[in-house]
């Protein structure tokens, strides 16, 4: 390092001149016009996308932005130093190596940040969208180029995920199986007419899209599973969901029939 450092100030001036002092008073002061530009800019598209709601554009603008600053501070600063005669192969050399210094430091950000670049170009979902993450079902309320914030269902919670966890989160969609046992001792014509009529009753409830008996689904230890599937919106399927299986519990009940499970026949002489 010390090597480096060495030949980047190789050839420096031993003192400052005029012109030398008139190149780096040019180059700051079109960099603080271009700070400016930037900022006036950025700040009426960014009230001009708030005003669309359009969430995608207005992070993406703010991605770029960020990039083109960087770039700017960098051009300007090459620019510095090569009108006093540092050496700017060294300077190559030396942002070389700080360059990977950075990535080695800030990788984990700089994976959440591309994560987040596939998101927004990719449309992998979109702010209002049901989404499940380690077994938790919640609404995506905002994200940005590193993290995703999900509004849980259950309680309403914030989480908020690092975007290269894009591979964890799952989007939801309207459909919803509950699987029901029924005894082997029930004739599957009854059992479908059974089921018929209680998809009709889940049909008529508040927010259900609708509703439809898919038939046997497998056949269990203590009985036959039949699969009901229901349609909602995902953001309501917790609430649904529980007035379907009430619906199924009493369909069940008026119709006297029990639902099967695990019992021990103790035989005794």
């Amino acid at each position: 390092m010390e090597q480096i450092l060495l030949k980047l100030f190789e050839g420096v001036a031993p003192k400052f001149e005029a012109p030398q002092i008139i190149r780096l008073v040019l180059i700051i002061c079109i960099t603080v016009i271009a700070y400016i530009a930037i900022a006036v800019v950025s700040k009426r598209l960014k009230a001009r996308l708030s005003d669309y709601g359009d969430l995608k554009r207005r992070h993406v603008l703010i991605t770029g932005i960020r990039v083109l600053k960087v770039a700017i501070a960098v051009f300007a600063s090459v620019a510095a130093l090569g009108a006093f005669g540092v050496n700017l192969p060294g300077i190559a050399t030396a942002a070389t190596v700080l360059f990977l210094v950075f990535v080695l430091a800030f990788k984990d950000s700089l994976q959440d940040i591309f994560a987040g670049i596939v998101i927004l170009s990719d449309k992998y979902f979109n702010v209002g969208d049901a989404v499940e993450f380690e077994d938790r079902e919640g609404i995506v309320v905002s994200f940005t180029v590193r993290t995703t914030k999900i509004e849980c269902l259950d309680d309403h919670s914030i989480l908020s995920v690092a975007n290269r966890n894009i591979t964890k989160i799952r989007k939801l969609t309207h459909l919803t199986d509950v699987d029901l046992p029924l005894p082997y001792e029930m004739r599957q014509k009854d059992a479908f007419e059974l089921l018929q009529g209680i998809c009709g009753e889940i049909m008529k409830l508040d927010r259900v899209e609708s509703c439809e008996l898919k038939g046997t689904q497998s056949f269990g230890e203590n009985g036959v599973i039949y699969k009901i599937r229901f349609f909602c919106e995902p953001a309501n399927r917790p609430d649904i969901r529980r007035a379907v299986l009430k619906t199924v519990r009493d369909g069940l009940e008026k119709a006297d029939v029990q639902i099967p499970y695990a019992q021990i026949d103790v035989h005794s002489r």
